[in-house]
């Protein structure tokens, strides 16, 4: 198939919208990816808001679905894989014959039939749950909800949690659904004949394209490239995410939350044996300790303390009589697990298999994170907002990693690596390199009239280390507020200026609807921000990637401060190390609040019609060496540092007209 043909199809596709017709730089975006596909260069595109990245990449995808070639399509969210299987694909295939697609997530997001036949609900309202050796619950799962869930099970044919209208509370979905460190797998279950999950990956398998997130996609690797399936193209959207995404899923935790979770699972299996339940909590109140004195003496960041070398010695003595403890326990596992696998009990047998393979996974990672560590693995004791504490381990040499087991020719059977599509609004030209990937790299311009729609604000204010800075931030918000009527988006990197800064809002402005994260749920927020044009929202991480408002409710986005990672997070820390510490700020700190600056701006311009604001609070963007590298990855703004150029610009937008 030509370039010319794949256009082609294009036209199709995006006349048939309301009002639609390609634009030049989706054009551009989709003969990079039909290029790549036919040759087997791997590209990498950043396509801004408003290009249509999706049909651009979906589109040749389908076309090479017509000649055999299968597509695996990586989003960053699940959100993201249901847009577009409910949404861009069907749009995208529509010019195409006898194509499929299938979307496939992560074990825990399906019904488990195997769970719910271990429930029992009671006329009384009270219930008896097994919420699985890998749950850590903070509160009680509610039976009404849990009933809910069971009588959805009836008529559902998905399984999927994507499908519920109110999201459930996460112990009672846990009480209906398992793991994959809990599953025992089809061939010892006895509802595999109807097991949502397997129903949902063999769709995939035979599905010429199928839509997963990093996080599956990570397992697929870790599972020698098994899971999938054999395919011939990967797609990575929102590729500025990926790398991030997958240290976190090659990461392993352990904490004495899943020790107590073990110990009740045990209990609750194996009546009369009370020593592995009562060892197995003796060793997490154990390990909490030493989890807890570590933060402690090394003084670090308490939500996130890096351990470099081996493990202090209480911590590692007390991660030892953990593993002794699970040891007993997988030993009592065992004997119940045959004697189950004889007896006529389905649920006698699905709960010892459920309890073995999570013990046998805890142990597992107890081996894992306490081994001596290896070139590219980094360690730390993490304390959540919760007050949860674990031990983590990940690797952050993703680019080794991928380069082994992802980006290679099978010398088993000789089969090819996929050619690899990266595409995103805000991708760095270093991404594929950072990925272990040579890819060309391919920057359409925005569809839009940037320069003219937008104007980039940086006020003359103290920079976020002084004193006076906070206070400088409530009075730019404010004024911002008053000259657009509301109309407000405020983005913050931490929740701390966020509550600061709203709080002082509010006081001020009390006449002003203004919406506060944390205040309801984010889709609710987000809902009644699009709804009441004049309302304003402050919000914090989710915000900077997962809103979309186009039209005057968001003529302008303020944002605190450039976004730069957190430079105590052992992660960052690690990934400086390795570029060494002289150009760690360069390398590391610097693109990363580039691309997160990007994202946060790009909550801005959503259609042609847009015009608006952004007011970034942080003079380093005008002031200081590196701003020109930052900068760079912005939409083409004017900028301006005058408070009457943004005042004269607010005027010609006529909000009020």
């Amino acid at each position: 198939m030509t370039t010319t043909e794949v256009e082609a199809y294009l036209d199709r596709v995006v006349g048939a919208l309301p009002g639609g017709s390609p634009r030049p730089p989706q054009v551009e975006m989709l003969r990079a990816v039909a290029g790549a596909i036919d040759t087997g260069e791997h590209v990498a595109v950043q396509g801004p808001t408003g290009v249509g990245k999706s049909l651009a990449y979906l589109v040749p995808v389908l076309d090479a679905a017509t000649r055999g070639l299968r597509t695996v399509v990586v989003t960053a969210t699940r959100a993201l894989q249901d847009q577009l299987a409910q949404e861009d694909l069907p749009v995208a295939a529509a010019p195409f014959d006898d194509v499929s697609w299938a979307v496939l997530k992560g074990r825990n997001n399906y019904l488990c039939r195997a769970a719910m036949s271990d429930l029992t609900i009671r006329r009384d309202g009270t219930a008896e749950l097994d919420l699985g050796a890998a749950s850590e619950p903070t509160d009680r799962a509610d039976p009404g909800e849990i009933a809910v869930l069971v009588e959805w099970a009836g008529r559902t044919n998905t399984g999927d949690r994507a499908e519920l209208t109110d999201e459930p509370n996460d112990a009672a979905w846990s009480a209906v659904s398992v793991s994959s460190g809990e599953c025992p797998g089809a061939a010892r279950c006895d509802h595999a004949a109807d097991c949502w999950s397997e129903l949902a990956r063999e769709a995939a398998l035979a599905a010429d394209v199928v839509v997963v997130n990093a996080h599956l996609y990570a397992a697929h690797l870790q599972s020698g490239s098994t899971l999938l399936g054999e395919h011939q193209v990967l797609v990575v959207d929102e590729a500025h995410e990926f790398e991030d995404a997958l240290v976190g899923a090659l990461g392993t935790s352990v904490g004495p939350g899943r020790l107590r979770a073990a110990a009740r699972s045990y209990a609750r299996l194996v009546a009369g044996d009370p020593g592995p339940p009562r060892a197995l909590e003796r060793a997490a109140d154990e390990v909490e300790v030493q989890l807890r004195t570590t933060l402690d003496e090394l003084g670090g960041d308490r939500r996130a303390t890096r351990l470099e070398g081996p493990l202090p010695e209480p911590l590692m003595a007390a991660l030892a009589d953990a593993r002794i403890a699970v040891d007993a326990a997988i030993d009592g596992v065992a004997s119940i697990r045959d004697a189950a696998r004889q007896s006529g009990s389905t649920t006698a047998r699905h709960r010892a298999e459920r309890t073995a393979r999570s013990t046998e996974g805890l142990a597992d990672d107890l081996d894992a994170v306490t081994a001596e560590l290896e070139v590219g693995q980094v360690r730390w004791v993490s304390e959540s907002v919760t007050g949860r504490t674990s031990l983590e381990l990940t690797r952050i040499d993703v680019a080794d990693t991928l380069r082994r087991i992802a980006w290679r020719v099978s010398e088993d059977d000789g089969s090819s690596a996929p050619t690899v599509v990266m595409c995103s609004a805000t991708l760095d030209p270093e991404t594929p390199a950072r990925l272990g990937l040579d890819a060309r790299y391919v920057a359409v311009d925005s569809p839009f009239d940037v320069r003219n729609h937008g104007l980039l604000h940086v006020p003359r204010i103290p920079r976020p280390t002084d004193p006076r800075w906070p206070d400088a931030v409530v009075d730019e918000l404010e004024w911002v507020v008053e000259l657009l009527d509301g109309r407000t988006l405020g983005l913050f990197t931490s929740r701390r200026m966020l509550d600061r800064t709203a709080g002082a809002l509010v006081e001020r402005l009390p006449d002003r609807r203004i919406l506060v994260q944390g205040d309801a749920p984010n889709p609710v927020l987000q809902r009644e921000f699009l709804d009441d044009e004049h309302a304003t929202l402050l919000a914090t991480a989710s915000f900077w990637t997962g809103i979309s408002a186009p039209g005057p409710t968001c003529s302008a986005v303020v944002i605190d401060k450039l976004p730069f990672p957190v430079p105590s997070d052992p992660i960052v820390q690690a990934r400086g190390e390795l570029v060494s510490e002289a150009r760690a700020f360069a390398e590391v700190s610097v693109p990363a609040a580039a691309v997160g600056l990007a994202q946060g701006a790009g909550r801005l311009l959503r259609t042609v019609s847009d015009r608006g604001i952004v007011v970034v609070l942080d003079p380093r963007l005008a002031e200081a060496g590196y701003r020109r590298r930052i900068l760079d990855r912005l939409p083409a703004f004017r900028r301006t540092r005058d408070r009457e150029d943004v005042r004269r610009f607010v005027e010609q937008l006529d909000l009020d007209a």
